[in-house]
């Protein structure tokens, strides 16, 4: 009788490695943080970007005449970038749990080959 061999893996499972993993996740938390946040301008119907989820950049709502907006644009703005840091902080717990679920489902298969 002949051992059975162990059916080849498919090409996605060869090409997702932790390594892989670790990068995607890594790039997709630097575009988080580093693409622009929007929020409504005074007397605007669009966006206009008040800096990212690092930087604070507030300078389009700065002016004696704007009164009251100034603080609505800063309140508005900081709960958008903790929205965004709170989504990086997602990326990176889920990337991390990717990555030892595939080293963990590596090295069982390394152990079941000796």
């Amino acid at each position: 009788m002949e051992p059975e061999a162990a059916p080849a893996p498919s090409r996605i499972l060869t090409w997702v490695t932790p390594t892989r993993v670790a990068w995607l996740g890594s790039a997709v938390v630097l575009l988080l943080l580093a693409l622009p946040v929007h929020i409504l301008g005074p007397g605007d119907h669009e966006q206009k970007s008040c800096g990212n989820a690092l930087r604070l950049d507030l300078d389009f709502w700065a002016g004696p005449s704007d009164g009251d907006y100034w603080e609505k644009a800063h309140r508005t703005c900081n709960a958008k970038r903790i929205g965004r840091i709170g989504q990086a902080v997602g990326v990176v717990s889920l990337t991390v749990l990717a990555v030892t679920l595939l080293a963990a489902r590596a090295r069982r298969q390394d152990d079941d080959e000796y």
